[in-house]
Parts: structure tokens; C-alpha cells; sequence
């Protein structure tokens, strides 16, 4: 490959709030990285919670270290955006990390300097040790946008485009990302460039994947589309009643095929009922 950008650096940015464990299991991702040719950036929130010590720790081996109060984790990214001087930056959060030791030198080998946005697959984890493939698509859809997103631990953004567009909207908590890639994608119609590898592995457990945050994820990306994408709303809403039709579809597909067997029925309908003994069903005369 012709890579004009054969001379390219990376900043890798790490946002960091007491959570020293997965800040340790981070650092330790980044420069054990066989290629060397990154800058490494660390945000921290303020912590108390033995993050500082950390970093003390690893201070010879991480370019830059910012610990101190912030308005939020797109605050924070801000912030190292600001400090970073690489081609493309990477955002990898504290407890997430490369999907290995070699996952630099696949960015190096790929980014030719071509593209805006590069992006890969990612390894989830769960804190039971299981694991989730998240595949993402060659090609970007509507659809795509709309209902899913980029994960950032698995993309490298070239830098200049947040001092071109903008920087993080920290107006908003949990959905700041998605908004600066839906912008790059539909207002500014950027490149956005698969990289068929797995890139990153994933913490589950971030606020942006949290259950207990699910209603605030979905009213935040909802009123983005509305108030900035209003022409996007009505497919939004088709789409969104599509995937509660398939999803009530497969429950009953899967409620039938409970019934053929007599075991797992009676298993089910004992459960049921149980329930109902304690949430008895009121009926309205």
C-alpha cells in the first residue's frame, strides 16, 4: 500500500474516574503496544480511590497526565483532545483495552491517511467472563445510525476534524459521540473506513451500555434526532415500531416453542403464577 501517511502518530486519550483496577489493566494495553509510535494521554477525574498512585507508578511511560475536576466523561475527552498532537486519536477508556498487543501496528498498517473515521469490530466483556462480538458494518446505514454507533474504543478519528466541527457537546451525558459521528456522517459527509479486525476489547458495564441508564441513553438520542435531524424522525419512529413488532414477534415464537415441551411449560407456568401471587393482576370493573 502506497500509505502517504508512513510518518502517522496516534494519540491514544484515556478518561479515568476511580477506577484505579481498570486504569492499571488500560496503561498496561497501551504500552505494551509493539508499535511505539503513539502519543499516550491520561484524563483523570479528580480520583481518590488510589488512581493517583497508579499513575505515579507509570508516570515514565505516558506522555501526558491531567488529574483534576471535570464536568463529565466528554469533559474529559475534550480535554485530552486538546493536549493531544497525533494524526488520529483513539479513545480508550479506563477497563477497556486493545484487543492486543499488535492492535497499533493494524492501524498503522491500514491508515493511509485517505480517510476521516477508521473503525473496527470489538471484543464485549461482562464481569462474568463471558464475551460479545460487536461486528460492525462495512457499509454505514441510516438504520445503522439511528438505533447504533461507533464504539470509540475501536476507532481512530483524525484529529483535526473536532478543531473543523467541533468538539464534544458536553450539554449532553451519555450520547455526546454518537452525535459528533452522526454529524461527521450526514451534515459533513465525511469517509468513514471499515477495518475488518477486532480493534478493542470493550468494558459492558460503561454508562452508554448500563440498563439502569437505558431511558436517559434512548430520551437523549430521541431528542437529538428530533431537534437536529426532524427529517429523520418519521423513519425513527417506522423503524422503532418495526423492531417492537420483530422483537414481540420472536417472544411468541419463543412462548410456543415453550409449550411443546410439557417440562419447561410447567416450569414456566409455576414461575408465572408465583408471580402473580405477588403482583396480583387488578382488574379495572
Amino acid at each position: 500500500m502506497d500509505n502517504k501517511y508512513k510518518n502517522v502518530k496516534f494519540s491514544v486519550i484515556t478518561i479515568n474516574y476511580n477506577n484505579c483496577k481498570g486504569l492499571e489493566l488500560t496503561i498496561n494495553s497501551v504500552v505494551n503496544q509493539r508499535y511505539k509510535k503513539f502519543q499516550f494521554i491520561v484524563i483523570d477525574g479528580g480520583s481518590n480511590d488510589g488512581s493517583l498512585e497508579t499513575l505515579a507508578t507509570y508516570q515514565d511511560q505516558i506522555d501526558n497526565i491531567v488529574s483534576e475536576r471535570d464536568q463529565g466523561v466528554y469533559d474529559a475527552m475534550n480535554k485530552g483532545i486538546m493536549l493531544a498532537k497525533g494524526d488520529y486519536l483513539i479513545f480508550m477508556n479506563s477497563g477497556d483495552t486493545f484487543y492486543d498487543d499488535g492492535t497499533l501496528a493494524i492501524y498503522d498498517e491500514r491508515v493511509d491517511g485517505q480517510g476521516d473515521v477508521y473503525y473496527g469490530n470489538t471484543l464485549g466483556l461482562y464481569d462474568s467472563g463471558e464475551s460479545l462480538d460487536l461486528i460492525q458494518p462495512a457499509q454505514l446505514t441510516l438504520s445503522f445510525w439511528l438505533f447504533s454507533s461507533l464504539n470509540h474504543q475501536s476507532t481512530a478519528i483524525k484529529r483535526s476534524l473536532f478543531f473543523q466541527y467541533g468538539f464534544y457537546d458536553c450539554r449532553f451525558k451519555i450520547t455526546s459521540d454518537w452525535q459528533f459521528f452522526m454529524n461527521l456522517f450526514f451534515q459533513h459527509q465525511l469517509s468513514f473506513i471499515y477495518i475488518d479486525d477486532f480493534l478493542a476489547k470493550y468494558d459492558l458495564h460503561g454508562i452508554s451500555s448500563d440498563s439502569s441508564y437505558a431511558v436517559a441513553h434512548t430520551r437523549e438520542r430521541e431528542d437529538f434526532i428530533e431537534n437536529f435531524y426532524p427529517y429523520f424522525w418519521r423513519e425513527y419512529i417506522a423503524l422503532k415500531d418495526l423492531k417492537y413488532l420483530e422483537n414481540k414477534s420472536r417472544r411468541l415464537i419463543h412462548f410456543e416453542h415453550l409449550q411443546q415441551s410439557k417440562i419447561s411449560y410447567r416450569l414456566l407456568k409455576s414461575f408465572m403464577d408465583i408471580l402473580l401471587l405477588f403482583n396480583p393482576l387488578k382488574i379495572k370493573e
